[in-house]
């Protein structure tokens, strides 16, 4: 997403300057022109992790760079954690969080954290950092050592699609398609243990199903891999806690019909313990879905007063806040109207702006 937006905007916002588009493994539409690299390793690359590492090191380290060289770019954007060993021209690179830095426990192999570590190297060399929040930048500025004066902070916003406006009948539709109950409460996000989802489920476990009317479901769309260190096993803990009537896991849904979920949530639940950025409370306030989110990192900067934060950790205040909002239809009001018009001083044509304003700081224009 951060990368279309861009790519959809800069053009407008920085009409002084010359973009081309580098992919690598297709072309993309549009008024960008563009250039797909192939690696020598892009055949093999399915046939396992440690060749699709390879290949993806080959495009960030040899392709990318050589390309750029060949058609004497002054600029490289890296749009994620990465830049090349040597470049020829000016490197910008795009740091969304740390989280592999910042989380000691975060990697699933020592090639992983070897990554991370070369990635680290590479970036501090960058002539600019771009991040996407002030606690990323701290933590940047922290763990990468990179000085604050190469850090610049562009905020992420949510697509026009993420709106209040239902279609009729999308939530019938969306019930359907899914097997939704008709009252819900929603998480929509990563599966990573930094997204603590034993905490909301052991909260879900306390929070009283009120006998007057249908009860409502706790749904969790996230994809969950076999557990090990990086992910946990939240199914299997919906089973333990015998919540299996109360919760139900979607591994994934449409990114076309994300929107028409958010409008349809009771409530949406976001007790990550570490982001970036954190886009999907912004997405939902920006649909009209009241919002409860941790107060860790990022999350109280994105959202403002506009949600209802709570400690990440902490089960009982997540159990009797979602209860309290539950059992109060003005209360769920009072947050839909704060998050719209929170999530609307988001903007991703002032992200591609200030985009620009970096590549032309960077170049001495």
């Amino acid at each position: 997403m951060y990368a279309q937006n861009l790519v959809e905007r800069l053009p407008g916002a920085a009409p002084d300057l010359n973009f081309r588009l580098f992919l690598c493994d297709a072309q993309a539409p549009g008024s960008m022109p563009s250039q797909c690299l192939i690696s020598p390793l892009h055949r093999v690359a399915g046939r396992g992790a440690t060749w699709a590492r390879a290949d993806k090191l080959w495009w960030e380290i040899v392709a990318l760079p050589a390309a750029a060289a060949r058609r004497r770019v002054a600029l490289v954007h890296y749009l994620y954690w990465a830049a090349p060993l040597v470049a020829t021209a000016r490197v910008v690179v795009t740091v969304h969080d740390v989280i592999p830095l910042a989380l000691g426990d975060y990697h699933r192999g020592p090639a992983s954290a070897a990554y991370a570590r070369l990635m680290a190297a590479t970036v501090r060399r960058a002539d600019a950092v771009i991040t996407v929040s002030e606690h990323a930048r701290r933590d940047v500025r922290r763990l990468l050592r990179i000085p604050d004066h190469r850090i610049h902070v562009t905020y992420e916003a949510a697509d026009a699609r993420f709106n209040p406006r239902a279609e009729p009948g999308e939530s019938e539709r969306l019930r359907a398609r899914y097997g939704l109950p008709e009252r819900f409460v929603l998480y929509l996000g990563g599966a990573e243990r930094r997204k603590n989802l034993e905490t909301l489920v052991r909260a879900w476990r306390d929070v009283p199903m009120d006998p007057g009317e249908k009860p409502a479901e706790l749904v969790i769309v996230a994809d969950f891999p076999p557990p090990d260190a990086l992910y946990p096993d939240i199914p299997g803990l919906t089973r333990r806690l015998g919540l299996e009537g109360r919760v139900r896991v979607v591994p994934r849904v449409d990114e076309a019909d994300k929107p028409a979920l958010y409008r349809s949530a009771l409530l949406f639940c976001f007790p990550s313990a570490y982001e970036g950025f954190g886009l999907p409370p912004l997405e939902a306030m920006a649909c009209g879905a009241p919002v409860l989110a941790s107060s860790a990192t990022s999350l109280p900067e994105v959202t403002g007063d506009a949600a209802c934060l709570l400690p990440a950790g902490d089960v009982g205040a997540w159990a009797r806040a979602i209860r309290a909002l539950l059992e109060s239809v003005e209360a769920r009001a009072r947050l839909r109207e704060s998050g719209l018009v929170r999530a609307a001083r988001f903007s991703w044509d002032r992200t591609a702006e200030q985009t620009a304003a970096v590549y032309r700081e960077v170049l001495g224009r």
